[in-house]
């Protein structure tokens, strides 16, 4: 239901056998629907259901279970602890992994539709665009860039020069953004602007010819990626190079820090293929905070690590580094809410890092116990299934984490959540180190 307003007028469906396309007038917007899954089987005359995730769904909304061929709907009473209650009870057996569909309140309209229309089909809103003056003095299509100039900067006095577009503009006194390191980069570079998640670069020679290029994150531009495009298997689609600062530092982000690089090693080495041709560095974030003296930290990630490597934990004046000593898993949390002895789902702040079969610690001192993770739900309120009930109760707020990363000597000081753990830096002006090379 997101930008969509009253008077909006939306275009409905496709011109098929039968009926065609109709627009109708929006009167009121509701709430959208919601879809998530069984994590569990559901019995017939089952009031009570196990789904991923609940976000979205509301107590006195209506909802379905089941696929098309065994969909029935009910209204929800009672949503919490992983589950929706509702009534009436459930009239046949439903099995994990089945839709559930919170309906939400939709759309009024101002007429009737004229007609039937199924799901998954074209919905076109056009909103009430932008108005502007003077008028356009040429035609122009769709998909042509719309661009808001903004009101600038205002200097105290003009500029001694021109520049061009994307020249760099760079305050040296603003320290939290852009790179912060040592060495100073030897060039900046200004723009078009990259995209944080996928993106393409193109190097050229001075006849405009295409000397190398890569696609980073996804194949946004498939003739921009060396090598053989044959790359099959889950999730290939192509040769790339990962985002090195997908994911960011801080709580949302735990699996990735964002200061490093990838890279060819040996630098500058070219095989033409971008799916064997980069690395990266290894690098994390903390999952939890670490204090002064402890000889174990908990990490969003531990891939890349290994005993024996020496890592350094934060940046700037706090950053110290520490020698491996044994590598474990990834993952720190609290419970989101109170968990009941014999519970096998517990609620928690987030799930990043978390995996099916690792082993995490529920509690600590005297009310700590292991658990093995046996399913983790990443969608709407996260939550932590274990493969056996927990033995004792614990508290909103109590620790939930894997085992972590292990160093050889006690931290000398501090170090706040979200603080990186890498191997290497970038080097800015000099070839990258990366983990093992």
């Amino acid at each position: 239901a997101a930008n969509i307003s009253v008077g909006d007028k939306i275009r409905l469906d496709i011109d098929s056998p039968g009926h065609g396309i109709e627009t109708v007038t929006v009167t009121k917007v509701g709430t959208q629907a919601t879809r998530t899954g069984l994590t569990a089987n559901a019995s017939a005359g089952a009031t009570n259901i196990k789904v991923r995730g609940a976000n979205g769904f509301a107590a006195g909304g209506r909802m379905t279970v089941g696929s098309p061929t065994n969909r029935e709907a009910v209204t929800i009473t009672a949503v919490g602890g992983g589950g929706v209650e509702f009534t009436p009870a459930l009239a046949r057996d439903h099995l994990s992994r089945e839709e559930v569909v919170a309906l939400g309140t939709g759309l009024e309209l101002a007429a009737p539709l004229k007609f039937a229309h199924a799901s998954n089909l074209p919905f076109s809103n056009r909103g009430t665009g932008v108005s502007f003056s003077p008028a356009t003095a040429f035609a122009h299509s769709s998909n042509e860039p719309v661009q808001a100039l903004g009101t600038g900067i205002t200097l105290d006095r003009g500029l001694a020069r021109e520049h061009g577009i994307d020249a760099v503009v760079r305050d040296a006194a603003v320290t939290t953004a852009g790179y912060q390191g040592s060495p100073a980069p030897e060039l900046w570079f200004g723009g078009p602007v990259l995209a944080p998640g996928a993106g393409n670069m193109v190097l050229r020679d001075g006849a405009g010819l295409v000397v190398d290029s890569l696609n980073y994150g996804l194949l946004t531009d498939p003739w921009a990626a060396e090598g053989y495009q044959g790359e099959s298997g889950s999730g290939q689609s192509g040769c790339r190079v990962v985002s090195p600062g997908w994911g960011g530092f801080g709580p949302a982000g735990m699996g990735a820090g964002s200061n490093r690089s990838a890279g060819r090693f040996p630098d500058g080495a070219d095989s033409d293929s971008n799916c064997s041709d980069f690395v990266m560095q290894a690098a994390a974030t903390l999952a939890a905070a670490a204090n002064a003296g402890a000889t174990n930290i908990k990490v969003g990630s531990v891939a890349g690590f290994s005993a024996g490597q020496t890592v350094l934990i934060d940046t700037g004046a706090e950053q110290e580094s520490a020698v491996i000593a044994k590598v474990g898993t990834a993952g720190a949390t609290t419970a989101g809410s109170a968990v009941e002895a014999g519970a096998n789902v517990i609620p928690v702040a987030t799930v990043m890092g978390f995996s099916v079969g690792e082993t995490v610690t529920v509690g600590s001192g005297a009310e700590a116990e292991t658990a093995v993770v046996a399913a983790v739900t990443r969608r709407g309120v996260g939550a932590i299934t274990v493969a056996a009930p927990l033995k004792m109760a614990h508290a909103a707020g109590a620790e939930v984490s894997g085992s972590g990363i292990t160093v050889g000597a006690g931290l000398r000081r501090a170090h706040a959540m979200g603080a990186q753990v890498t191997d290497h830096v970038p080097t800015p002006g000099g070839p990258n180190r990366y983990s093992g090379r």
